[in-house]
């Protein structure tokens, strides 16, 4: 399925998330390519569309917050309407404070991504001096470029790939206010991809906002005894009556069981988007 990737698109750099994931995906896959760091997920789309040879690598959802608005509405957008989920995969999320010093209660100061401060404000708010100066940077890379401008006191969040990249030293682990994170990132691009013996298939139907229209769909999945692991929705930009509901299901998009459920809810639906059917790495 990869044999003909030239380039790998990623969201973020510095030890981010989706780095991580990538190293898994290389783990698993047995291929190292050029890898591009992007900063937003429409960016990483975008490119992924307009380049047939290159698949990327983003967050879809955490365990906490759910899944991702942004990465959900780029993957129904006609815009990219040739970019599909070829695997997934589920990471922990181990934040640390980070520093050029190994001494912890010297540190007056921290760097690090909102989503970051706001991912460790229970550690910040018990452990870090009240006065603490927070410095904001859009990405781990920029907050490692800023730490090594300051002196010794000052610390960032980031993981231990980070630390690893930039030579710092972890002086606290696993500050995130909630224990057990973990974030489902999964690999885009436009390839088809093959059965595998536990397949996720991935689809967003349209529809008006009307009594009974999810209950319906429901049924159809039960009809075929077909399990759903997941169901959300969200309003469609700009459409105020309208919304996608996003639906993933064990099976493939090649299994006969598959294409009927497809097939039996084109009636409950103005329009159905499949966004893909894949494997874990």
């Amino acid at each position: 399925m990869f044999e003909n990737i030239e380039e790998i698109v990623c969201l973020g750099q510095g030890g981010s998330n989706s780095e991580i994931a990538l190293d898994r995906f290389y783990d698993k896959y047995k291929i190292s390519v050029y890898k591009r760091s992007l900063r937003t997920i429409p960016e990483c789309v975008q490119y992924v569309e307009q380049n047939p040879s290159v698949i990327g690598i983003i967050p879809l959802e955490n365990s906490i917050e759910g899944t991702i608005p942004i990465t959900k509405e780029c993957l129904i957008s006609p815009n990219y309407s040739n970019v599909k989920i070829l695997a997934q995969t589920k990471i922990p999320v181990h934040n640390c404070l980070l520093s050029k010093t190994t001494e912890f209660y010297s540190i007056t100061g921290i760097i690090a991504h909102p989503n970051a401060i706001t991912n460790c404000q229970a550690f910040i708010k018990n452990e870090m001096p009240a006065n603490m100066n927070i410095i904001l940077a859009d990405d781990m890379a920029e907050a490692a470029g800023m730490l090594n401008r300051y002196n010794l006191t000052y610390s960032m969040i980031g993981t231990e790939k980070t630390a690893q990249i930039y030579n710092l030293n972890i002086l606290k682990r696993d500050i995130d206010n909630h224990e057990n994170l973990s974030m489902r990132c999964i690999v885009i691009g436009n390839c088809k991809t093959e059965p595998t013996e536990n397949d996720t298939t991935s689809i967003a139907l349209f529809l008006q906002d009307r009594k009974g229209a999810l209950l319906d769909m429901v049924k159809v999945f039960v009809n075929y005894d077909i399990n759903i692991s997941q169901i959300n929705s969200q309003m469609c930009e700009g459409e105020s009556n309208r919304q996608a509901v996003f639906i993933d299901f064990d099976g493939h998009i090649n299994d006969d069981k598959v294409k009927s459920v497809l097939n039996d809810l084109k009636p409950y639906a103005e329009e159905i988007k499949f966004i893909g059917s894949y494997g874990n790495f």
